[in-house]
């Protein structure tokens, strides 16, 4: 290749990385942080309608996908969890080109859009939250995210705000509603971690351990020193041999007092040995007084509506007549159906002339997951539709994954 097809294809690179948007080149920096509950659930609620005209979706669970110019129009609580819905609109402009019988000539097409996104926050599936700061995204008015871990597979759950403060308090609002439902939140241990290969423990056996690849700003393992790269290879004197030893030595040690816990770590760094302590704080302190004092009062009712300040969140929330009926998918259902595991609902009966129908759902389908959120029995899936949340259904036919919409128009 000559020195002129070199400068061509540097040029065209460098040209290509100016044209992406500054989310996807941002650097997301991890920021631990354990909740503080408040006092009550109407407390939380009132904290969640405060932050509410900030909040801002990403386009997917990659947390560069930021975005901007959408509005948050309703907060819809059910005992189950919350969602979130968000619109854009606004009109594309673009060219097209026309024949006449005198030539052709280019005239402008603009062409009206509206776009909607469901942040999904379902209580049993939250294990911790975490706060990413996309720190060198421009123009993004909001790029504080607060996502939690998932148990199990869940679509869309990242809510932006403005600062870090706007995160500890949206953190503290939604955690003091998934304790009060009656679910239990870990700690995070806030670092990311990875094994030794197999050839490196037969090449170097006095590195096996666990490696950090990550650690979050402002947690329990950089305010003791440790670092990136190091290998943790005890933890409380038991060998760090695999992700899951150290997850339950860690849980178990933070939940030793009620003040919290020590976990003790034995690490190498640079063929160095070095140990350290860990203080992380008890999750379920002041956990039962409030599901106590929750469990007494009285909560949000299926399909109510936090009121977004200056949003449009006066009407009642929308309930979709789908015109069906379900159950849950047996043992049976599923080694017949050809599904890995008995999950989600099956559909048993579809009315005519029903939404249900216009979507084309049949007798048989299998509903495994709403708005990406994945389905976990009758009572989640009915309350979810009548929460009228519901955009997209995951469904399994025939052997066969299809993706079936409810129609804008609805």
């Amino acid at each position: 290749m000559n020195m002129f097809h070199k400068n061509v294809l540097f040029v065209a690179a460098l040209c290509a990385a100016l044209a992406f948007p500054a989310p996807l080149l941002a650097r997301a920096t991890m920021h631990w942080y354990q909740p503080h509950y408040l006092p009550s659930v109407d407390e939380a609620s009132n904290r969640l309608q405060f932050l509410s005209p900030h909040f801002a979706p990403v386009t997917s669970d990659a947390y560069e996908n930021l975005t901007t110019g959408y509005s948050l129009q309703r907060v819809d609580v059910n005992k189950l969890g919350i969602n979130l819905s968000f619109t854009k609109s606004g009109v594309n402009q673009s060219s097209q080109y026309y024949w006449s019988w005198w030539g052709g000539y280019v005239a402008p097409v603009s062409t009206p859009f509206n776009d909607d996104i469901v942040v999904s926050v379902v209580y049993t599936d939250v294990t911790y939250f975490e706060i990413y700061n996309n720190e060198r995204a421009v123009g993004y008015p909001a790029t504080w995210c607060v996502d939690y871990i998932h148990r199990r597979p869940a679509g869309n759950s990242t809510i932006c705000v403005p600062t870090e403060a706007d995160a500890h308090a949206l953190i503290d609002a939604l955690g003091t509603l998934v304790v009060a439902s009656g679910q239990s939140l870990d700690v995070s241990p806030a670092i990311s971690l990875k094994a030794s290969s197999d050839k490196d423990f037969r090449n170097h056996p006095e590195r096996a351990g666990l490696q950090i690849t990550r650690m979050d700003v402002d947690s329990p393992p950089a305010q003791a020193g440790m670092r990136e790269g190091d290998v943790i290879r005890t933890v409380n004197g038991k060998p760090c041999t695999g992700e899951q030893v150290f997850w339950d030595v860690f849980k178990q040690a933070v939940r030793e007092k009620p003040e919290g816990g020590v976990v003790h770590v034995e690490i190498l760094r640079k063929g160095n040995s070095m140990t350290f302590d860990l203080h992380y704080p008890n999750p379920d302190t002041e956990v039962a007084q409030l599901q106590q004092k929750s469990s007494g009062s009285a909560r949000h009712p299926v399909g109510s509506i936090i009121q977004v300040p200056g949003g449009s969140q006066a009407a009642p929330a929308p309930e979709f007549h789908l015109g069906i009926r379900v159950r849950a998918v047996t043992d049976s259902d599923a080694t017949a159906l050809g599904l890995p595991k008995p999950k989600g609902v099956v559909v048993t009966f579809v009315e005519k002339g029903s939404l249900g129908e216009e979507m084309q759902m049949q007798i048989g389908d299998v509903l495994l997951a709403v708005n990406g959120s994945e389905i976990g029995d009758v009572d989640f899936f009915t309350q979810f539709v009548h929460s009228g949340a519901a955009k997209s259904f995951r469904v399994w036919r025939k052997g066969q994954m299809l993706d079936l919409t409810i129609p804008q128009s609805m």
